[in-house]
């Protein structure tokens, strides 16, 4: 299957659509970055730790899907990495953590800011995004994504422990995500300053599936808020993913001063739109696993469709993307026919209308 090529450049496209000029298509996006490795050659295991393996994969994703996000990103734990955690790098699957780097809060104190030219895989990063800025700078904008302050916390010192924790010692989970906000606002400040990108906060471990309302506002929203309000300052505008269950408090993520919400597949695009749409960029959300990996052409169209449908005619914006990460094992066709199905439905597309493609019979 071969790709239809787009008749704009990512930065054009993200330029005009910002506007409400008329784009080609919707901005689309692939989450494919660490997962993607095996399909040019490399492990998963190598792809961490070799710029030339990051470089080969981003731009070898560039080239043949055209999606229009590019970028290294830092993920769930490259930061908790940096810091001490200890990590397991499977051969062909995404690492895991090990053992956590703290064994108390106490511990919290012994603990400093990141230093992005020595600490753990960050100075390899630094390097590949320098690198591909030089390759493609004139035609794509570049990003990055890492866990937000309760994801980062949790993981510093265990998830159990620490959820435990927000019932039997309260004083110690705020000071460790004092300390989780701190490290993640420098350690962007510190990036946006050298490479000039911006960093979309993942939040996994903040939503209903894990964690009450309770335990939402007392412990994860403030420093949501914090962050988001502190990152604003150097990059003007952050963006914000949590997979699962989120319907419940996307009134208080909102209010936090995100500027987009890329939500699961498990919620509705429909429903984010109409309560919220006025206020913030929407991205997402077609299955991963089940459409993206494994799904039929018609099967991948027809999602889509649904999604354009619900999402497409945002006042704030939509930004076409799988419901989470692009799963390990899709196939570079599967991928081609999930840009494709992007290009051919959401064709003449305006921020705020809904395209011209949907109007196309199939």
């Amino acid at each position: 299957m071969e790709l239809i090529v787009p008749e704009m450049t990512p930065k054009e496209r993200a330029l005009a659509y910002s506007r409400g000029e008329e784009t080609d298509r919707i901005p689309t996006s692939l989450s494919a970055g660490e997962t993607a490795p095996p399909l040019y050659g490399f492990t998963i295991r190598d792809y961490y730790f070799s710029a030339d393996a990051m470089v080969a994969v981003e731009s070898g994703l560039a080239e043949d899907f055209q999606a229009d996000n590019m970028g290294i990103g830092l993920g769930l734990r490259t930061v908790i990495e940096a810091l001490g955690t200890e990590l397991c790098y499977p051969e062909d699957s995404v690492s895991y953590i090990v053992k956590p780097r703290l064994d108390s809060f106490d511990q919290v104190s012994e603990l400093g800011m990141l230093n992005i030219d020595k600490d753990g895989r960050l100075p390899l990063i630094v390097e590949a995004f320098e690198r591909l800025m030089d390759k493609y700078g004139n035609v794509r904008n570049f990003g990055s994504g890492l866990a937000g302050p309760f994801t980062t916390a949790a993981s510093l010192i265990g998830t159990e422990k620490f959820l435990v924790s927000t019932v039997k010692n309260k004083d110690g989970v705020h000071r460790l995500l004092q300390y989780s906000t701190d490290v993640i606002v420098e350690l962007c400040r510190d990036l946006n300053r050298r490479l000039g990108i911006k960093f979309m906060l993942s939040e996994p471990m903040g939503a209903k599936n894990l964690i009450s309302k309770r335990q939402f506002n007392e412990f994860f929203l403030p420093y949501l808020e914090q962050a988001v309000r502190r990152m604003n300052e150097y990059q003007g505008a952050t963006s914000i993913h949590m997979c699962g269950s989120t319907r419940d408090r996307w009134q208080e993520i909102i209010d936090a001063g995100v500027s987009n919400f890329w939500v699961d597949n498990c919620e509705s695009l429909k429903e984010l739109k109409e309560g919220y749409g006025d206020r913030i960029g929407i991205t997402g959300n077609v299955p991963p696993v089940d459409i993206l990996r494994n799904g039929t052409q018609e099967q991948i169209y027809d999602c889509m469709r649904k999604c354009i449908e619900d999402a497409g005619d945002n006042p704030k914006g939509y930004t076409i993307c799988p419901g989470c990460t692009t799963p390990v094992g899709t196939t570079k066709e599967q991928m081609i026919m999930f840009m494709n199905a992007a290009t051919t439905l959401s064709r003449g597309a305006r921020k705020g209308q809904l395209p011209e493609g949907l109007k196309d019979k199939q």
